[in-house]
Parts: C-alpha cells; structure tokens; sequence
C-alpha cells in the first residue's frame, strides 16, 4: 500500500476510535447509601396542601407525607427519611393535644440512637410558635427542625421540596448538633426565639428582624452563624393541661373593662401593647388589679419587633414596679403566652417569671 493511502488508513481508524469513545454513555458513579437516618413528623399546612392547578387558591393539609417525600429529588441519597403522620391540617388548627403528641413522638425519635436528627413538616400560620414550644420543652442534643412552604406542591415554582431537602440536610448536619429546635425557610435557619412571619404570601416571608438568622443552606453543606450553646429542655411539659394564658391586644382607646374581659377565665394574661408595650390608662388600672388578684401579666409589642426590656420606677405609673407587669423583652405575644404557660406549670414569684423572659425571651448570647 503507497504511504499516503496507508496514512489516510490509521487517520480514518483514529477518528473512528475517537467517535466511538465520545459516543460511549460514561459509567455512572455508584451511589453511596446514606449513613443517617432522620425522623419526619408530618402536620400538615400547605407544604401539604393542593389546589385545583397551579393558581394561589388550594387547601393546606391534604398531601400525606410519602406523596410529598416522593416529590423531592435526591432526598434519598441525603438520609434515610422515616416518616409519621401526627396530623394533617392547617396550621391555624394546632393546639396543644398537637404539641404534646409531638413532643411524645419527638422524645422517642431522639432516644433512638440511629436517629441524628427529627424534622416537623408545619404550616406557616403558627410555625413559629410550635419551633418555640419546642425549643423550650425539648433538650439541644440532637436537632429538631421545623419547616414549611408558602406555596402548595400544585403551584407553580413551589418552595416546599426545597424547603424540605434544605431540612434534612440541616437535621443530618455535625455542625446542628447542641442547637435543639430551628426553623428552616427558604435557604435560611433561624432561631425559633427571634423568627417570625412577616408576609402572608412571599416565599420570604420569614425573617429575624432583631437578631438575623443563625445559618443558611446555600450549598448542600449548612453554614452556621456562631457557635452552638447546648442546654436541656428547659422548661418540661408536666401535667395534662397547660396553664390557660390568654391575649389582649392594645390599641387606640382600649378600655378597662377590654383587658378585664381578654383576662377573664385566664391563669395568665399577656398584653400586646403600642409602641415599647406601652399601655393606656384605662389598660393600666385594669392591669394593676389584675396582678394585685395574682395573675401574671406580661407587656409586649403588638408589632412583634424589639426588646420590651424592663421599666424602671423613674418612670413613675408605667413602670413595671407600680403595674406588677414582667417585661416580655423580644418574645412576639404569642410566644410571650407559649412562654408563660410552661413556666405556670410551676408556683413563681413576679421576680422567677421576670428572669425567665430574661433568659428564653432574648435570642442568641
């Protein structure tokens, strides 16, 4: 064979041999099963609603969880994710029987020594005052994470799937050990303390607006602002029925007889007031009577941001000495209420219950 014939031969077998190579699917990598396992606790809410397309309008609680797990890619290869359904409805439908079967569930989960970390599946409405609930009454061991969406699987672009592997991976994190409960929402960990919802639609809609956030989950490695500060369950649920604690909400021209009615029936009573927690004087001469009775009250802001810290007796008749009042310090009135009621478990003096807003009203050190 000539040599340019011979040449054009070997050029011809190369190519082919490259087209070959190029044309050959690569082998996929083997898939590594996960090394932990996560306890999932569904609820419901509208990370577990549906809707009739992909419009704003749907019903939260509907989806059982294995239909919702079944919609989140690569969640197996995370963790191991075990599932149990505590309930499922709206989040505006959570009371305490729901709070303490899960924190039976909770406690059983976090006993099991193959669990590393418990997920609660929550609708938006009160899911911060669950994560609250929670960080109070359960040990910062193992992590308990409490997440949600904005919007139902049916929607278009929805949050929950995400939401959700964002969960896990948290709840499987070294790093989330000794923080007990958070929440996760859209990329981002908060402490159940300072979080709350601050907008009725967006997927934004929580934020820390006094403290921040403490991590994100941008990557699939959750990134942590500060260290961890590992604590017991500092205030464990006893008993079979929490103390009644009710709230009054102020406004402009609130009356006596408008805290006296809030309060009526109520071991407890917590005021969401104007400004700093500010209270009129028909609310103050109400108040005065109520702590004088023995019924704790404690003042907060009614818009749910800043340190209600404590007012001192230069103020004269609005200081907390002269009502009887416990400042509620950076506590929403909800989770004010959340606090009251497992400290009331137990007989405290104005000064035990003012240390202990003190302590669990304030997020981080």
């Amino acid at each position: 064979m000539p040599k340019p014939v011979a040449a054009l031969a070997v050029v011809c077998l190369l190519a082919a041999a490259a087209g070959a190579q190029a044309q050959t699917p690569p082998v996929p990598a083997p898939t590594v099963p996960p090394t932990k396992t996560v306890r999932l606790l569904a609820t419901g809410g509208t990370i577990a609603g549906a809707g009739q397309g992909p419009g704003a309008s749907y019903r939260a609680g509907v989806v059982p969880i294995g239909d919702i797990l079944r919609a989140v890619p690569g969640l197996g290869d995370v963790a191991n994710v075990t599932a149990e359904q505590i309930a499922n409805v709206g989040s505006y439908d959570v009371d305490e029987a729901i709070w303490r079967k899960l924190l039976d569930r909770i406690q059983v989960a976090l006993a099991d020594p193959q669990v590393s970390g418990v997920i609660i599946t929550h609708g938006t409405d009160t899911l911060e005052e669950t994560a609250y609930f929670l960080s109070l009454a359960t040990p910062s061991t193992k992590p308990v994470v409490v997440v949600g969406s904005m919007r139902p699987g049916t929607a278009v672009s929805a949050d929950g799937p995400q939401n959700l592997l964002d969960a896990v991976r948290v709840a499987t994190a070294d790093d989330a050990r000794n923080r007990g409960a958070m929440v996760v929402m859209n990329d981002t960990i908060f402490d159940p303390r300072s979080v709350t919802k601050f907008d009725v639609r967006r997927v934004n809609a929580f934020a820390a607006p006094s403290r921040g956030p403490i991590g994100d989950v941008l990557t699939e490695r959750p990134r942590f602002f500060a260290q961890a500060e590992p604590h017991d369950a500092a205030l464990p649920v006893k008993g079979d029925t929490l103390p009644r604690v009710a709230i009054a909400y102020g406004y402009a021209g609130v009356r006596a007889e408008d805290i006296r009615a809030a309060a009526s029936g109520a071991r407890a009573l917590v005021i969401a007031g104007v400004g700093a927690g500010s209270l009129s004087a028909g609310a103050r001469q109400a108040v005065k009577e109520l702590t004088a009775a023995g019924i704790p009250v404690v003042r907060t802001a009614r818009q749910g941001v800043g340190d209600i810290w404590y007012n001192p007796a230069a103020t004269g008749d609005l200081s907390d000495d002269a009502l009887g009042t416990i400042a509620g310090r950076e506590l929403t009135p909800a989770k004010a209420r959340i606090l009251l009621m497992l400290a009331l478990q137990t007989p405290r003096s104005r000064n035990d219950l003012q240390a202990l807003f003190d302590r669990y009203g304030v997020a981080g050190p």
